[in-house]
């Protein structure tokens, strides 16, 4: 049984606000894309609050509804055109699973939309995957992760989040930052939306690559 992984070199970024998730998302994936088209990009140059206006009050957006991932789709498409984007919606682990690990091998991180004890939403980006088994279930799969908020999820037992999210922190040379947010390990309920009080339990919603 071979196990596979693999893990893309993603710029980290820690949120500066409570709010902009989101946005720190986005600004992690267009270093990331600008870096993979050795060019540079306006986009991927923008401050993670102006990010934030436009996908959320800015006068272009296609959703009208605050934290849209359509808003998030319609952003991307917008500075890196002609790269399309889709938004995945399942409920089946190993069809996500399958999703996600298509698109890292495929060389594109995934942003994912989840929610847990310590949050109604949030949005991570998956940059690799690591103990996954071609053409087999993989309950045991993890999931390599930028979390703008720390070590957010309650899996990690970490209190590195929230407003101490900036510990050992620091800015790097190479672009990008340092944090404890930075590729850490979920499983899969760790990328989905699994609170039983808020809308759409244990669904994955994916924004990506279209393939």
């Amino acid at each position: 049984m071979n196990e596979m992984r693999k893990t893309l070199d993603v710029p980290y970024y820690t949120q500066p606000t409570p709010i902009t998730c989101q946005s720190t998302c986005l600004k992690m994936y267009s270093k990331y894309l600008e870096t993979k088209r050795t060019m540079s990009n306006i986009g991927a140059n923008k401050a993670i609050e102006d990010i934030w206006k436009e996908i959320n009050t800015g006068t272009e957006r296609p959703a009208q509804v605050r934290n849209s991932y359509t808003n998030m789709k319609w952003w991307l498409e917008k500075y890196f055109h002609p790269t399309k984007f889709e938004i995945k919606s399942t409920i089946d682990a190993d069809n996500a699973i399958e999703q996600v690990v298509t698109s890292i091998n495929r060389g594109y991180p995934v942003m994912v939309s989840t929610n847990h004890d310590r949050t109604a939403g949030h949005i991570i980006l998956v940059i690799g995957y690591a103990g996954y088994v071609q053409n087999r279930s993989n309950p045991n799969i993890k999931f390599i992760c930028h979390d703008p908020y720390g070590k957010f999820d309650p899996q990690l037992a970490s209190r590195q989040y929230g407003k101490r999210r900036h510990e050992s922190g620091m800015s790097l040379q190479i672009g990008g930052e340092f944090g404890p947010g930075k590729a850490i390990q979920y499983d899969y309920d760790g990328i989905r939306r699994i609170r039983q009080d808020k809308h759409s339990s244990g669904r994955f919603y994916l924004i990506m690559v279209k393939a």
